[in-house]
């Protein structure tokens, strides 16, 4: 969201669905690696974020926002689990790294459905990475 410019503020701010991708994102690298107390600090600078922009945008739970979330969870663990079976076997590299491609477009699309259900109205924050390329098995029910 683009702020008018004032004194030192920032012109580009992350959205509410780039802020739930991240802070997802966060949780994962919590669980799964070192420096825990890092990333719980992060986490909570980001939910405070959230919550502010909750507030700021009148943006009210519903079960399709909540469905949103728990897709771009889901999609982002298995993009890091491919990321290790790509360390872990170099032979099936291209396999996994296109089926990551394909589940980034998956991300970015309900990605863009999270901008629409949080009110972000501005085309340029669109994600424009959606295509999944023949992905089967990965079809949500939510449009």
């Amino acid at each position: 969201m683009k702020n008018p410019k004032t004194n030192n503020q920032r012109e580009f701010l992350p959205t509410f669905a780039d802020l739930v991708d991240t802070l997802s994102i966060d949780q994962i690298k919590e669980i799964k690696l070192k420096n825990k107390e890092s990333y719980a600090q992060e986490m909570n600078k980001i939910s405070y974020d959230i919550d502010l922009l909750i507030k700021e945008k009148d943006i009210k739970p519903s079960a399709k926002l909540i469905r949103l979330v728990i897709i771009i969870a889901q999609v982002n663990l298995f993009i890091w689990e491919n990321k290790d079976k790509m360390k872990q076997d170099p032979k099936q590299y291209d396999k996994l790294l296109k089926l990551s491609h394909q589940l980034n477009g998956i991300r970015n699309r309900m990605k863009n459905l999270l901008l629409e259900e949080s009110g972000e109205k501005e085309p340029s924050k669109k994600r424009t990475n959606i295509e999944t390329e023949g992905l089967k098995g990965w079809e949500s029910s939510l449009k």
